[in-house]
């Protein structure tokens, strides 16, 4: 090859390669950035630069025309920003300037809604959406209620939309029954699809199924349907109990494609719900951490730390985080209770995971009398990770019991996976922004800065002491002053920097989608926001 031709080919390749980050970085496809809920973007960008971050502002806003909350996140491709609403209509918006592009339905065709709704997960589209290709078209995917099948009360099933124009690809069938709207009902079906994000995995869209407010708890279960039709799929089958409970709150996520593949779900809770209680079930999978085949839906494993007598309603509905760590592949999460844990994906034996660790280090498993609670203390947000750590809200080492933690919503830890225990923690922010007690949406992370919104309606950055100075140091037990801390027996840990503060209209429930610099979020006022340095 002459020096010219060689010259030629490092020059395209190069090009090639600047051409492919800056396509990359203009997506964010699936809630939590992808398949595995990382919520990491690792391209980057003036959002990756602790300097500019300081600059973050408004670049634009959108509040569509009847719009109620959203609960549901952006997720982006193309230009485009897509999410449903709480007034049952899905946008599609153009991402540089927030004009809305198309939604669905049309204005003159009726909204999906539901006719039992209870909190806002019930409230039209609380699903956020997927980016996939079926028949060589770029399609949107998401899960919302439906007037026009079942009984008509709004089940819920699956819509592909031409992510290009909005018009129909396919609608699945029923897939989250209602069959009644009395509350309490356990001869009705009450199930719906809420907040649970659609899954793209192996030629299957997966979804979770739970309930409406516990009124009352239904058998929680995943649905997968086919990716080109939208026909459930007759050979995946997954429920988590024999009788009633264990409801799949959050978004399924997956392992990568081959030997080792499969898909991960949190469950909620079992033995009482509204109005009721029941005896423990033969078959028992809820409160736990499952690995199912993406195939079957059988169990490869089941992590459940807290055992049926103690469940006084923690449900596990923050879903899952598949880590990429030095010390292998590691599913982590939090339960509703206040605390979290990292699980090998693997097994140490047939149907037995190996735990990493549980934060805080206290009892597993938790046993009658030993002094912890075990109930709806809504730790119920997903974590991010980036690298070896997990950032998430959870409960500190002043747990021992839920008692207490009302304070700590509205702060951030972030743990390190592969550490020794002495070492778990590697420094803990409170947020500010908050209204009372506080409390976050999901973290996001792009190459150690951390953003979060709030229910005070605010977006926050911080930086990794890694990448930026802390603002000083705090005790990593909250509740002891920094004075005292190694006195206590504590080690002192950095307190990050804040970097950025932005002010919005309503609250925060959702995560911040980091694209090409910019910063794409929504609030339960009805708007959606881009922010830019």
């Amino acid at each position: 090859m002459s020096g010219n031709a060689h010259c030629r080919r490092v020059y395209w390749l190069l090009a090639f390669w600047a051409f492919s980050l800056t396509a990359c970085q203009q997506h964010w496809t699936a809630y939590r950035a992808g398949r595995e809920r990382m919520a990491n973007q690792p391209r980057p960008s003036a959002l990756s630069n602790p300097v500019l971050v300081s600059s973050l502002h408004i670049g634009w806003q959108q509040h569509p025309m009847g719009a109620g909350m959203f609960r549901a996140s952006p997720v982006l491709h193309n230009g485009k920003v897509y999410i449903g609403n709480g007034n049952g209509r899905f946008y599609a918006l153009n991402a540089a300037t927030g004009a809305i592009v198309w939604q669905y339905p049309p204005a003159a065709a009726p909204a999906l809604t539901s006719a039992f709704v209870c909190n806002p997960s019930s409230e039209g589209i609380a699903s956020s959406a997927v980016i996939t290709r079926i028949h060589h078209t770029d399609a949107v995917v998401f899960g919302a209620p439906d007037r026009s099948i079942g009984a008509g009360l709004g089940s819920g099933r699956l819509f592909a939309l031409d992510a290009g124009t909005g018009a129909e690809i396919w609608k699945s069938p029923e897939i989250a029954r209602i069959t009644g709207t009395t509350f309490g009902s356990t001869t009705e079906l009450h199930e719906q699809i809420g907040y649970s994000a659609p899954l793209i995995f192996e030629g299957r869209v997966y979804i979770g199924i739970a309930d409406h407010c516990d009124n009352p708890i239904q058998n929680g279960r995943i649905s997968a349907v086919n990716l080109e039709t939208g026909m459930i799929d007759p050979g995946f089958s997954f429920s988590a109990t024999s009788t009633r409970g264990g409801g799949v709150w959050n978004s399924v996520a997956a392992l990568d494609a081959g030997l080792n593949d499969g898909i991960f779900v949190t469950t909620g809770n079992v033995r009482c719900w509204n109005g009721g209680c029941q005896g423990a079930p033969a078959i028992n999978n809820g409160l736990a951490l499952l690995r199912l085949s993406p195939k079957t839906g059988s169990i490869v494993w089941s992590f459940q730390p807290v055992p049926f007598n103690m469940d006084d309603d923690p449900d596990w509905a923050a879903g899952s985080t598949l880590m990429r760590t030095s010390c292998g592949r590691l599913v982590a999460s939090v339960m509703k209770d206040g605390w979290s844990y990292a699980v090998n994906v693997g097994t140490a034996a047939p149907g037995t995971p190996a735990m990493r660790w549980q934060f805080p280090p206290v009892h597993v498993p938790f046993t009658s009398g030993d002094g912890t609670v075990h109930g709806d203390t809504d730790y119920n947000k997903p974590g991010a990770a980036w690298g070896d750590v997990f950032i998430i809200t959870t409960g500190g080492l002043n747990v021992t019991s839920p008692v207490g933690l009302q304070n700590s919503f509205s702060r951030l830890h972030a743990l390190n996976a592969c550490a020794p225990e002495a070492n778990r923690i590697r420094w803990i922010k409170d947020i500010p922004g908050v209204f009372g007690g506080g409390a976050l949406g999901p973290p996001t992370v792009s190459r150690g800065i951390v953003y979060v919104g709030t229910d005070a309606g605010h977006v926050v950055a911080i930086a990794d002491p890694q990448v930026s100075p802390p603002a000083g140091l705090r005790c990593n037990q909250p509740d002891i002053p920094s004075a005292l801390c190694t006195a206590s027996g504590h080690q002192l840990i950095p307190d990050p920097a804040i970097l950025a503060d932005v002010a919005l209209n309503g609250s925060i429930h959702t995560e911040p989608v980091l694209v090409g610099g910019k910063v794409y979020v929504s609030t339960d006022a009805g708007f959606v926001y881009m922010l830019a340095k």
